[in-house]
């Protein structure tokens, strides 16, 4: 895979253009990359691909490069030739950054550039790659120190322009003046609103494992989230598990809606029972105490400030953040974790 058995970064490795020409990564030592699966008949080409072709443009001059990588594992959304993938990518969205011959990037037959990257940032993310536009972000030694959901847009990570050899990873970490105490200590120390402006008092959670979401209805992962939260519910709900659903309008207006609208829409549609929250913001100045907190227990490769519509976040019995799951991570995905915390065998 490379020029030496165990590989230390991402200069370590060898790939093939769109030609099948071999390519030495080492060319890149001193530049920032951004490493991106790519799929031409994704729903998220669009805009991931004209954000792509932004970042690129202002940063190219800079030391920045961005290396993408065609891969038709997910959904099938890559069926091209290398040809066709990168006249589209060129003509269509003004590509000027290298696209790579197509690869796995799950399983056996995955390329050793892949294996290498999730091997360095799986975490929060797991190990496999769920879906395309993946997002490595890669320092000038070649060290991977970000890897970003397939929903986080290409010009929210920007965060390497600081000129810094790693990232800032969510380095300014929020005060904890935000709730009943100057400094709480879980989750079960805060009190927040219901969808009809009552107070909740979180610690008659204690006990509970809970699963903490924030939620959007016109979202394009609406249907399966949803779908998924219920049947999560249906089978856990009387064994010590909860869900939390927070409304929030912070991406892309998805949840416009007032409380008595989101709330006759969760539980018509989709048969939602667990508890739906009064609307929150989640991220700036104006975030909920409840939030700030939840970021700032679990941040790490996300970063801080949440990146989309059904982000979760899974409490333990005492309280604790322990796992905090992206956007495209499906509620069922988190069962043999909400199996552990409930102690079910």
């Amino acid at each position: 895979m490379a020029s030496q058995s165990s590989p230390q970064s991402v200069h370590d490795f060898t790939v093939k253009d769109a030609r099948g020409n071999d390519v030495d990564l080492s060319i890149y030592k001193g530049k920032v990359l951004l490493i991106v699966n790519v799929a031409s008949q994704c729903g998220a080409n669009g805009i991931n691909f004209t954000e792509l072709t932004q970042l690129y443009e202002k940063y190219k001059n800079q030391g920045f490069e961005i290396s993408a990588f065609p891969c038709t594992q997910l959904g099938f959304q890559e069926p091209g030739s290398s040809e066709e993938i990168v006249e589209l990518a060129r003509t269509r969205f003004k590509a000027e950054y290298p696209i790579f011959d197509k690869v796995e990037v799950n399983g056996n037959n995955a390329a050793p550039i892949y294996k290498f990257l999730k091997s360095s940032e799986g975490g929060l993310f797991w190990v496999n790659i769920k879906y395309n536009f993946s997002k490595f972000l890669v320092d000038k030694d070649g060290k991977v120190v970000e890897r970003h959901a397939p929903t986080t847009s290409p010009l929210n990570i920007e965060s390497f322009k600081a000129g810094i050899s790693r990232p800032l990873l969510g380095s300014v970490r929020l005060n904890h003046s935000m709730a009943s105490q100057s400094s709480p200590q879980c989750v079960h120390d805060f009190t927040v609103k219901d969808a009809r402006g009552n107070d909740v008092d979180l610690s008659i959670y204690k006990g509970k494992v809970l699963l903490i979401v924030n939620v959007a209805s016109q979202c394009g992962l609406t249907d399966s989230n949803y779908t998924e939260l219920t049947q999560l519910y249906e089978k856990y709900k009387n064994q010590g598990f909860e869900i939390l659903a927070f409304p929030c309008n912070q991406f892309g207006s998805q949840e416009p809606g007032n409380s008595e609208e989101i709330v006759e829409f969760a539980c018509t549609r989709f048969k939602a029972e667990y508890p739906i929250f009064d609307k929150v913001e989640v991220n700036g100045n104006n975030a909920a105490p409840i939030y700030k907190f939840l970021k700032s227990s679990k941040g790490g490769l996300f970063g801080d400030n949440i990146k989309w519509n059904f982000s979760k976040f899974l409490v333990d019995k005492d309280g604790k953040v322990v796992e905090r799951h992206a956007p495209t991570t499906s509620p069922l995905n988190i069962e043999k974790d909400v199996k552990k915390l409930l102690g079910i065998a």
